[in-house]
């Protein structure tokens, strides 16, 4: 099959950005392509990782329970750090024409992974891998080494009403 890869960002403080990226994700797996799915600080829990592992996506997270607000433990940093490597390695191999990386902008946001080091890794992906990456806050490097970026803007979300996350639409 001949596919020319991209590199697309979803960000912005609206809600969507890992929902487009399953979108993304069941879409090309329902054309024939590879998908590889690879979830950051999540700890694997969340509804959607039974219908992507159903329908033959690898899947796999770097994550722990709790909401991660910036504070790091070495365990978490260890687990990023590993993600990290098990995407440079499935991206090489050439077995997955699509690989997401969700919530991976925190993982460069909080100095985690470099900054630099990922730009030079967009810039010599194979070309027929295309490349998502999830989260808040995409450094303006970040986005102008992207072919494609959509920004999610909150504009009401009932959060601010404290209404906790839901199974099957947030969680």
């Amino acid at each position: 099959m001949s596919f020319k890869g991209y590199t697309q960002i979803y960000t912005g403080d609206g809600k969507g950005k890992t929902t487009a990226s399953i979108g993304l994700a069941i879409r090309a797996k329902g054309a024939g392509l590879e998908v590889a799915f690879f979830q950051f600080f999540k700890d694997g829990s969340s509804s959607e990782v039974k219908v992507l592992k159903d329908l033959g996506i690898y899947y796999q997270n770097f994550g722990m329970p709790g909401f991660v607000k910036g504070k790091i433990d070495e365990k978490l940093k260890s687990l990023i750090m590993e993600g990290w490597q098990k995407v440079k390695e499935v991206v090489t191999s050439k077995r997955f024409h699509v690989v997401v990386l969700d919530e991976f902008i925190y993982a460069i946001n909080w100095n985690l992974v470099k900054l630099e080091e990922v730009l030079e890794f967009i810039k010599n992906k194979p070309e027929d891998v295309e490349l998502v990456f999830t989260g808040r806050d995409a450094p303006q490097e970040l986005v102008d080494s992207a072919d494609l970026v959509t920004f999610m803007k909150k504009v009401k979300h009932y959060f601010e009403k404290n209404i906790p996350a839901r199974k099957g639409i947030e969680k």
